[in-house]
């Protein structure tokens, strides 16, 4: 899987890139400065443009509680991904999006 890396230092700067760039999957990370990953998802979704509501977002946490569960999806996160993450993992997930 050939694949072109950016990041963002913070959910601020993350939402910007988004907004900017085209990208074709998103590993969000729950806990940044400035502003979560959460947040940012949110903002990301409430964007009227279909390509902010169809873009993969990929949850990175350290724990999974029942209750972050819920609130990843509610803020349209698609995925999650625990930290630390074995190779494999993440390359199955990110399989899962790839574009045909």
């Amino acid at each position: 899987m050939g694949a072109t890396i950016d990041f963002a230092e913070n959910g601020l700067q993350a939402v910007n890139k988004i907004e900017t760039n085209k990208y074709d999957v998103v590993l969000m990370d729950i806990h940044m400065p400035e502003m979560g990953g959460l947040e940012a998802t949110q903002i990301i979704r409430d964007k009227p443009e279909p390509y902010f509501k169809q873009l993969p977002i990929i949850a990175l946490t350290a724990s999974m509680l029942t209750s972050q569960m819920g609130d990843i999806g509610n803020a349209g996160m698609n995925d999650y991904i625990l930290k630390p993450f074995e190779p494999k993992i993440l390359f199955e997930k990110l399989s899962r999006f790839q574009k045909q």
